[in-house]
């Protein structure tokens, strides 16, 4: 038989650690009010984020925009005020090795920066001249004067000077596209998602003007544009949009100086 004295004794003990008991209610309660706390916080900081995406999100990329460019002078004999009597088309751009598929994008892009200046210009677009090659049954000649180009840098003149004549014009841009890459790393994660990412894309350029009727080069430039955008989407920054910026900042050289009408 269990002593009375240990019966009082054990209730005594069971009194003590109740959870009615005071002292354990206010730790209890301090436990509980720092988890919440913290809880609080984490979904402030959660909203926070979340804020900000969608806010990039809605504005779209942001971009940083830079280039480098190099301007030859132009030919003494060249006056820049004749491009605007004198018509000036676009042929099909040179481009290196592995990029043969970025062409006609180059060339559309050169004709669309030159239909922005029609009062300083007046341009023959890339499609227009090619067409008027194919009517006039230069094509063989135009892809050997082509080749001849990519092997020596020289168009050559007799060639040059029947293409001029059969599609009216006294000058001609070449296009060339050097190099052109993109790259993607990521910036931000949140939860193991990459929610924030940046795109670099960096493109090299150069544009020559030759006179159809002496087989010179008038004017050149050569130039290197990189942009890079940072999004929460997937998202592609368009090569005619880089490339059209670029071409604009080599023909501001080109017709400064020129007058308006």
């Amino acid at each position: 038989m269990i002593p009375s004295g240990f019966e009082t004794e054990r209730f005594h003990l069971v009194r003590f650690t109740h959870y009615d008991d005071p002292v354990v209610k206010l730790w209890g309660h301090e436990n509980g009010a720092t988890q919440e706390r913290r809880m609080r916080q984490a979904m402030v900081c959660v909203l926070m984020i979340s804020t900000v995406l969608l806010s990039v999100g809605c504005v779209g990329p942001l971009q940083q925009w830079g280039e480098e460019t190099a301007f030859h002078p132009k030919a003494a004999s060249f006056d820049p005020a004749t491009l605007k009597q004198e018509q000036v088309a676009v042929l099909n751009a040179v481009v290196g090795f592995g990029l043969e598929g970025y062409a006609h994008q180059v060339s559309r892009s050169l004709s669309s920066a030159l239909e922005q200046r029609p009062t300083l210009i007046t341009s023959l677009p890339v499609h227009e001249a090619l067409n008027r090659i194919n009517r006039g049954g230069l094509t063989e000649e135009y892809a050997d004067m082509v080749a001849d180009y990519v092997r020596t840098g020289i168009l050559n003149r007799a060639g040059l000077e029947k293409i001029g004549r059969a599609i009216h014009v006294a000058y001609v841009f070449q296009p060339n596209l050097a190099s052109f890459s993109q790259s993607m790393s990521g910036r931000f994660s949140f939860f193991g998602l990459r929610v924030l990412q940046t795109r670099v894309t960096t493109l090299r350029l150069s544009l020559q003007l030759w006179d159809t009727r002496t087989g010179d080069i008038v004017w050149e430039s050569s130039g290197e544009a990189t942009l890079a955008g940072e999004d929460v989407r997937e998202f592609r920054i368009p090569f005619d949009e880089i490339a059209r910026r670029l071409w604009s900042h080599m023909l501001d050289n080109l017709l400064m100086g020129s007058q308006a009408e």
